[in-house]
């Protein structure tokens, strides 16, 4: 195939076959509907697969290259294919998994496990996380055999700590625990993430909390590799020594970049990473991988000049980091691209870097074809095709320009425009080193370069230029690619990474070393440390607080809505000019032989398609198609949110109005241990992670109005976020009760975002077009300092054509029984129910003067508190009501264009089920 000069399939075979692997597992995730389908494809894929290897064979015996090359690529789709479909097959009768989704084990059973540990331990300040390998299950007094992988949460407190140490938790220990399995998710909203996912693209089967060692029995060792376990234990030495020396901020930063543990991790200080979009150095992927091989392969270069010794020493050194901090696709990406690139001399091959990027992606591919459909898994990949594909041939360009001096290879000046020249010289060219040469050959000469090239040569600026610029370019470069995978998964777009990636990464770098070397010398002397303890911390907060300068000036970063149905084509149609300039700079040749053969692409096509993407990114980030036209509908969103409020109304003339944005009710926000100090986790709140995500979904990058029923935590809380992230017009409340502390915070997030609020009281009236928002109750109070009540919620009346709503928030009876003595105003087709269902409210004098064909109750699937009453569900059944609750549909959606009233269900609408019953 080298032979031929007009196939190029040679040069980079394994990222050729690694895109046809690729191509092969979307082609079956496509047509994937059923397992009636998935038999039949995996036939017809087999079936391709067996011919095109035969036809390839055929056509390799008659030198038919070309012909050859297309077969090869299609046993390559077919080979992925098939192994994706294989992957899709039920899981086995005795899985966790499908013990679960059939319902054989349901959420509240309790059920006793017995398998081991597999993995390291992962420790938290609250306690510790294990990877469970389960072998026998037993459920309702049966005991039977098992499969599958548990995610065991264990919580801890100081007096939990030294009865979790008896156990001795560590890899290869066999337990015997008492536990709730948990598998289903706990919000089921569109746009919202999949806890089931998430399991399954981990591999893991169901997740499990303990709340006491007394549910743990330990039972005796199971034999283990003893070089991982030993590998874990250096682990667990090495975090212990970190937790011992600094301080929580710094160990829990260090522990995330050296050993993958992120359990430590503030939820503070994780989101000013987020917010300046340098989070990626906290996971250690191919930035810590590459520094790491790097510094290995230099002192094994020192210790011998054998190549083999000094390619296995670095090759073992590595893999043994990689599966000590878990073997993460991130890693592993990185460690196969190093391994190939170290291995490459050894075969008298300059290894490429698309090449090891391709062999990377084939081998955790076969092993697990599902991990492409895994954001880590696209967004490593696709972070390394920005550099490979994008950034590095754009510097290698401009270096050709900078450096360019008369050769036989380069006898013409570069193909480039003069202004491209002076900026490339400025940051390449050295007259050192060309007159060194020049004072080494019989040629003299003289070449005209850019003075100032020359100036920052002698005073040392050109390195710190170049670098800066190249990691300005790698930094653009991975963000143009990125750009839809991080508005689709993270909705987030950070400025201010452009620049910190720079300064962090050294940072970053410059901290692992110093903390090291402090925790090294600690176990000699607590004296000669401390310096570089204290180095460390400060090296650790000028990171950390990098970003509060971005913000001080303004936002360092945006929050973005994503393009749904048949709008997500944009995201496929951005990467087409992408692609098209990718090639087009691949073949650029600014220095050459002849002019005409080192001219750069057509000149037209070049701005064309610079002006494509450009007008695609202003697309993407300003988003002016994203949201749907209300069509001069009514539309109401009862999101599930778990124990809590919040519903969407999209008003017929496009005004949205958010009442309520859920949140985590107090009693799960206590403290146990009133003399430790509050640790929060990294956990996004519901407000982000539910009720943002809901609104991005929708295309939303503004609300109008929030509204605020009460200062509940499930009501207010969410708020916040909404307020923070997206751009709202004003907020509504009935009282502003400052002693308390939930309103005391939505008060201060609407300060800073300088969002006006605006008190409202019964008779109030808010226009939307042709709809109306009658506020019912509470009367106007002029006694704000009190704490919240449920009995000052605003009763909302939403009026658009010939349907009403009701929306009660939390009141009880008392705030009832005034609602009645006008019972007409009450009258409506939809009631959301007050207090979740609550035996305080929904009282049987309330609910008759309602006379709602429908009674919406926002409540999780399973309810600490016991929502929602039996009585009060067949209350409002007796009454003639359909009752839904969010937990058991999912996001219920009302339509209505003033004559019909139609109700949709995530749940049904997700799993296809009928929607008759629902319909009005």
């Amino acid at each position: 195939m080298r032979s031929d000069p007009h196939i190029n399939f040679s040069r980079y075979p394994l990222a050729l076959l690694g895109a046809g692997f690729t191509l092969g597992i979307l082609s079956a995730w496509l047509l994937l509907i059923s397992e009636a389908h998935r038999r039949f494809f995996l036939l017809l894929f087999v079936a391709a697969g067996l011919l095109a290897s035969v036809a390839l064979l055929v056509l390799l015996a008659k030198r038919r290259i070309l012909l050859g090359n297309v077969c090869v690529a299609l046993a390559v789709l077919s080979c992925g294919a098939t192994l994706f479909l294989l992957e899709k097959q039920p899981a086995s009768e005795h899985s966790i998994k499908r013990l679960l989704d059939t319902g054989v084990i349901k959420a509240e059973d309790p059920v006793e496990l017995t398998g081991a540990i597999v993995g390291a331990p992962q420790f938290a300040p609250d306690g510790l996380y294990l990877d469970f390998r389960v072998e026998r299950l037993r459920h309702q007094g049966l005991d039977r055999a098992a499969v599958g992988r548990v995610s065991l949460a264990l919580k801890s407190n100081a007096a939990t700590v030294a009865e979790y140490e008896l156990l001795e938790l560590r890899y290869g220990a066999r337990l015997r625990v008492m536990t709730k399995l948990s598998r289903a998710d706990r919000y089921r909203n569109p746009g919202v993430s999949s806890f089931t996912e998430f399991l399954d693209r981990k591999g893991i089967d169901a997740g499990a909390l303990i709340k006491s060692p007394l549910l743990i029995e330990r039972l005796a060792d199971e034999r283990v590799f003893l070089p991982l376990a030993w590998l874990y234990s250096r682990r667990r030495d090495l975090e212990q020594r970190i937790n011992a020396s600094f301080p929580p901020q710094t160990a829990g930063v260090l522990n995330a970049a050296l050993i993958g543990n992120r359990y430590g991790l503030s939820r503070a200080t994780a989101e000013r990473f987020r917010e300046g979009g340098t989070f990626h150095v906290l996971v250690i992927s191919g930035l810590h991988i590459s520094f790491i091989g790097g510094v290995v392969l230099l002192i094994a270069r020192k210790l011998t000049r054998n190549r083999l010794s000094q390619s296995l020493w670095a090759g073992l050194l590595l893999w043994s980091y990689t599966f000590a901090v878990g073997a993460e696709v991130s890693v592993t990406r990185a460690a196969f691209m190093f391994s190939f690139v170290a291995l490459g001399p050894l075969v008298a091959r300059r290894s490429a870097s698309l090449n090891a990027l391709g062999a990377a992606a084939l081998l955790l591919l076969v092993y697990r074809p599902s991990d492409l459909f895994d954001p880590s898994f696209q967004l490593t990949f696709l972070s390394v095709f920005a550099i490979v594909a994008l950034a590095w041939p754009l510097l290698e360009g401009l270096s050709a320009i900078g450096s360019w001096r008369p050769a036989n290879a380069t006898p013409c000046p570069p193909a480039a425009p003069q202004w491209l020249r002076e900026f490339s010289e400025l940051l390449f060219w050295s007259e050192r080193g060309w007159r060194e040469e020049l004072a080494q050959s019989n040629q003299k000469y003289r070449l005209f370069k850019l003075p100032l090239a020359v100036t920052a040569e002698r005073y040392h600026l050109q390195r710190l230029l170049r670098y800066s610029f190249s990691a300005i370019v790698i930094s653009l470069s991975v963000q143009i690619v990125l750009l839809p995978l991080q508005i689709v998964y993270f909705h987030r777009l950070s400025f201010a990474s452009i620049v910190l990636n720079i300064g962090v990464s050294v940072l970053m770098a410059v901290l692992s070393l110093v903390a090291l070397v402090g925790v090294v010398i600690m176990a000699v002397s607590t004296t000669l440390a401390g310096p570089f303890i204290a180095a460390a911390n400060g090296i650790n907060w000028l990171m950390v607080h990098s970003v509060d300068l971005f913000s001080w000036f303004g936002r360092s970063s945006i929050r973005l809505p994503e393009y749904a149905g048949w709008q997500f084509a944009v995201y496929i149609l951005y990467y087409v000019p992408l692609i098209l300039l990718i090639v087009r700079l691949a073949r650029w040749r600014p220095v050459g032989v002849t002019r005409g053969s080192t001219s750069p692409p057509s000149r037209h096509l070049r701005w064309f398609l610079l002006l494509t993407q450009f007008a695609l990114v202003c697309v993407l980030v300003s988003h002016p198609f994203s949201a749907a036209d209300s069509e001069g509908k009514l539309r109401v969103d009862f999101i599930d949110v778990g124990q809590g409020d919040a519903t969407l109304f999209t008003m017929p003339n496009g005004a949205t109005l958010l009442v309520d944005g859920g949140g985590r009710p107090e009693i799960w926000r206590q403290n146990n241990d009133p003399d430790e100090e509050a640790f929060e986790p990294d956990v996004r709140p519901i407000g982000e992670s539910v009720v943002s995500e809901f609104l991005w979904a929708r295309g939303l990058a503004q609300v109008d109005y929030v509204l605020a029923t009460h200062a509940d935590a499930d009501h207010i809380d969410g708020l916040n976020n909404v307020v923070a992230n997206f751009k709202v017009r004003g907020a509504l409340l009935a009282r502003t009760p400052t002693a308390d502390s939930e309103y005391q915070k939505f008060a201060g997030t609407m300060s800073r975002n300088r969002v006006p609020a605006t008190l409202i009281g019964t008779g109030d009236t808010l226009q939307f077009g042709d709809a109306t928002a009658t506020v019912l109750w509470p009367p106007a109070d002029g006694s704000l300092a009190e704490q919240s009540r449920n009995n000052d919620s605003i009763v909302l009346l939403v009026h658009f054509g010939k349907h009403r709503m009701v929306l009660t928030g939390d009141i009880e009876k008392s705030g009832e029984a005034a609602l009645v003595r006008d019972p007409e105003k009450l009258r409506s087709d939809l009631v959301k129910v007050a207090h979740h269902g609550s035996k305080t409210s929904s009282t049987e004098q309330f609910v008759k003067a309602t006379q709602a064909r429908f009674a919406i109750i926002p409540v999780g699937r399973t309810s600490i508190f016991g929502h929602p009453h039996a009585q009060v569900v067949e209350r409002w059944i007796a009454s003639g009501a359909k009752v839904m609750t969010t937990g058991d549909y999912g996001t219920i959606t009302v339509t209505s264009d003033g004559n019909e009233l139609q109700i949709e269900a995530f749940v049904r609408v997700k799993t296809g089920q009928d929607l008759q019953d629902l319909q009005d």
